[in-house]
């Protein structure tokens, strides 16, 4: 039995998830924790990579992360992990969007688009 279960970058790239969160349960103790971290599907960058992709006519994808392994093979809301807390019965004590790195774009944008990230919970990584 664990007091503290965490997943790092692990549940885009499973076929179901939720499936090991369930499983996780009978692991914890009660009144344990539980750590996931995620790719954010409100990503402004990816946003604005998808966009560009579209534009220039391709099926690419950022948040899916087709073009190189390993796969997402899904991608994720804080609504996702809502619905799936209330049918297992959870809490989500805290969340919070990280901004991360932003690759490819000109450093001087960093701080506006950081900034802009932190206010609209647009970052690349949801931690629940």
């Amino acid at each position: 039995m664990f007091d503290f279960i965490t997943y790092g970058a692990v549940f885009e790239h499973l076929y179901n998830p939720f499936e090991l969160l369930e499983k996780s349960l009978g692991w914890l103790r009660k009144g344990g924790g539980i750590h996931i971290e995620v790719p954010s599907s409100d990503w402004f960058i990816g946003k604005i990579f998808n966009f560009y992709y579209k534009i220039i006519g391709t099926n690419f994808v950022t948040n899916l992360s087709p073009m190189h392994t390993p796969y997402h093979i899904y991608e994720f809301h804080l609504d996702s992990f809502k619905e799936i807390s209330n049918r297992l019965g959870l809490s989500i004590v805290k969340h919070d969007y990280q901004v991360c790195s932003i690759p490819y774009v000109p450093k001087v944008f960093h701080p506006i688009l950081k900034k802009y990230m932190h206010l609209t919970n647009q970052g690349m990584q949801l931690c629940i």
